[in-house]
């Protein structure tokens, strides 16, 4: 429960309900995510396409247009990382990129810290999306190209989006739940530590299923214009597509859908 250290959430009452679900029998992930998403205050809601997190969006569709032109080992040698295995070393390169970037132009944010997790785990699902059981270890770096390179090659850069915002999504419910879970340890609701995990765990792969619902097609364009747009002025170009995907993926789930 790493990031639930921050600071637990506000005495609203829409975070006492949330709160009040963590001490009855067995919460459903599904209802604690939709009564989240009814409490979140308007500045939160913002924060979820903040200037950090767009430009953590900007360095993934950036990466995979750069292995589909120029190929894996050209990107990998631009990112300053190892070749092998080369989609932990694609996942690490990109994180460290989008860090570099959000840490060099003054973005850091809770939710830009949160978005870098998803940068990494958003990197080995396209790396690995189309593979057929190989592990991510032994993954030959031909196959991490051709997983890549598709989604610009095949114009459905607008999938990385979707992807990036169902990861993002994962990692800050997950530190929404987390945040409060340890007031409730011990009792009715969570006996253990491991059903306090259990439910954190639940509630971030609901959120990050949210993903396949996002239609966002319509910005793929613009979104293709990102490997010619400067990492400064991507916020301005991403920042409304970030947005909607965000705005969309709540409205699924608070409906308690994903």
């Amino acid at each position: 429960m790493g990031t639930s250290t921050w600071h637990r959430s506000p005495e609203t009452e829409g975070w006492r309900r949330v709160r009040e679900l963590y001490a009855q029998p067995g919460p459903s992930p599904e209802q604690v995510v939709s009564r989240i998403v009814s409490a979140l205050e308007p500045e939160t809601r913002a924060g979820l396409s903040d200037a950090a997190v767009v430009t953590c969006l900007g360095t993934l569709v950036e990466g995979a247009q750069h292995v589909a032109r120029d190929g894996i080992e050209s990107a990998l040698g631009e990112l300053g990382v190892g070749t092998e295995p080369a989609a932990v070393q694609i996942a690490a390169g990109l994180r460290g990129r989008a860090e570099q970037l959000v840490a060099g132009h003054g973005l850091a944010s809770r939710f830009g810290d949160l978005a870098l997790e998803a940068v990494g785990t958003t990197a080995l699902t396209l790396a690995t999306l189309s593979t057929s059981g190989t592990g991510v270890m032994e993954l030959p770096a031909p196959e991490v190209e051709s997983n890549f390179a598709h989604f610009d090659r095949e114009q459905r850069l607008h999938e990385v989006v979707a992807l990036f915002a169902g990861h993002d999504l994962d990692r800050t419910f997950r530190y929404f739940v987390a945040r409060d879970l340890g007031d409730f340890i011990g009792g009715e609701g969570l006996p253990t530590v491991g059903h306090a995990n259990r439910l954190e765990d639940a509630v971030a792969v609901h959120c990050r299923e949210a993903w396949r619902s996002l239609a966002l097609g319509e910005y793929e364009e613009l979104i293709a214009a990102t490997i010619d747009t400067p990492p400064a002025e991507r916020v301005e170009l991403l920042g409304p597509v970030m947005a909607t995907a965000v705005e969309q993926g709540l409205a699924t789930l608070g409906a308690g859908r994903s």
